[in-house]
């Protein structure tokens, strides 16, 4: 994975920021359980794929952010601005199932600011970190002017607070094949590896 990353994507990240588990399922129970408590704040666009099961399970408090085709189904920084002092994640999915849409850089370039101005804000306060879970299992069928864009690519210091989901089932046309991983902050990580 880190030879895939850094061939296809320009990220570099140590072994122990990499997950290996039964499917991309697991990884993202696996963020969920190892980030958010009972009682946190989970951001979350309308639509999107189970997201509502996970925050249910964790007891948490889901904060859905409905979307439309004039935002090609996926938040905005407006949308997303006003709930961030009070999240503990961010789930983006792009390409967003069931949509297909992909999040534009400059949207993507927007939110991960404020992230990381939230997060500074944060840290001078003792507080926890705000994570972004940047589901993008299905970036590598992205096809013709489309473009797939990461968090620690438009913002390095992303690399800190993004935790990647990804697996072979979609783009590498293994379905039933049960292989995901993530990427992502090792101490994120290694609480994931304990978890699963």
């Amino acid at each position: 994975m880190r030879r895939y990353y850094r061939r296809e994507l320009g990220l570099e990240y140590p072994i122990e920021s990499v997950l290996i588990a039964g499917g991309a399922r697991p990884i993202i129970y696996a963020i969920y359980r190892a980030v958010v408590d009972a009682g946190d704040r989970v951001l979350y666009p309308l639509p999107s794929w189970n997201n509502t099961h996970y925050i249910h399970m964790l007891g948490a408090h889901g904060v859905p952010i409905p979307c439309t085709s004039e935002n090609r189904f996926l938040p905005t920084l407006k949308q997303l601005a006003p709930e961030l002092p009070t999240a503990r994640l961010v789930c983006l999915n792009s390409p967003l199932n069931p949509t297909g849409t992909a999040i534009e850089p400059d949207e993507l370039h927007e939110i991960c600011a404020a992230i990381v101005a939230e997060n500074r804000r944060r840290e001078t306060a003792g507080a926890r970190p705000l994570y972004l879970m940047y589901d993008h299992i299905y970036w590598p069928l992205c096809v013709g002017a489309t473009k797939h864009v990461t968090p620690p690519e438009l913002i390095p210091e992303m690399a800190r607070y993004t935790i990647f989901a990804d697996g072979i089932s979609k783009a590498f046309a293994a379905t039933g094949v049960r292989v995901g991983w993530s990427v992502g902050p090792v101490d994120v990580t290694e609480r994931m590896s304990a978890i699963l």
